[in-house]
């Protein structure tokens, strides 16, 4: 369970409080304005009624956790608000007022700004659960996607027709770019497949294959010798014969894995 937003810090807190009282100002204004209510007994009802109107907005965040249905959401906001409205009606009782029927002229304020704050209330702790669950939705798929990128291949699989061949890696010589495609070298000979590069750079294990180049990626266990070709450029002999381009920045990643 998510910790409760006004409650996450002391700004929060804060807020909170300053919320409440903001909305108590509120009604207790509206009240002594639009009613017949006393400028105190409207100030002590706004304080016990708001109060108990946020302690209900308060737990209702955890309430939504074990209950999604709107149904219930509903039940749950008449439910304080009839709570709310007895409460009220209690107050004034308890202080004696002589003129019941300002509990009446207040109803249409009470309900206004008790139906109105939870709406806002609820309406902000499902974007925030929302929120939430798509920011752990992203998580995982990056996550999915790191696991993807770091897994190391122990074979390749290409599909020739009807026929699929294994191409296990101690069999693999290199392999080179070809435009969209990329074609794999061993000793029973070449296979074309529709990858990248990039891909078999990043899944084929680290201390076998090195990218040379950017159209190869070459086996060291099949490295016979490399020969300087020209300034900043070397060519990479096979054991199978073959000869292969290394650039300058590939060179130097082929000494780091062979530890030269």
């Amino acid at each position: 369970m998510l910790p409760h937003p006004f409650t996450e810090s002391f700004n929060k807190k804060l807020t909170g409080i300053l919320l409440v009282f903001a909305v108590i100002v509120v009604q207790w204004g509206l009240f002594v304005y639009y009613t017949d209510m006393p400028s105190q007994i409207a100030l002590t009802d706004s304080v016990i009624t708001i109060s108990l109107l946020a302690t209900a907005g308060f737990f209702m965040w955890y309430m939504i956790h074990f209950v999604s249905v709107w149904q219930a959401h509903v039940l749950i906001a008449i439910l304080s608000q009839v709570i709310c409205l007895g409460v009220s009606f209690t107050v004034l009782l308890f202080l004696d007022m002589e003129d019941m029927s300002i509990f009446r002229q207040s109803l249409p304020l009470r309900l206004l700004i008790g139906i109105l704050s939870w709406i806002i209330l609820l309406q902000w702790y499902q974007l925030l659960l929302k929120n939430e669950k798509l920011e752990v939705e992203k998580t995982e798929r990056i996550m999915a996607q790191e696991a993807e990128h770091k897994a190391v291949l122990d074979k390749i699989s290409i599909k020739d027709g009807a026929r699929i061949h294994i191409i296990h890696l101690n069999e693999l010589c290199c392999i080179q770019a070809s435009g969209d495609y990329v074609t794999f070298f061993t000793h029973s000979g070449q296979y074309i497949k529709e990858q990248t590069m990039k891909y078999y750079e990043t899944h084929l294990p680290a201390e076998s294959f090195v990218r040379i180049h950017r159209s190869s990626i070459v086996n060291t266990e099949y490295i016979l010798r490399v020969e300087l070709f020209r300034k900043d450029s070397y060519h990479v002999k096979l054991k199978n014969g073959m000869s292969l381009k290394a650039s300058n920045s590939g060179y130097k990643l082929l000494k780091e894995r062979l530890s030269l």
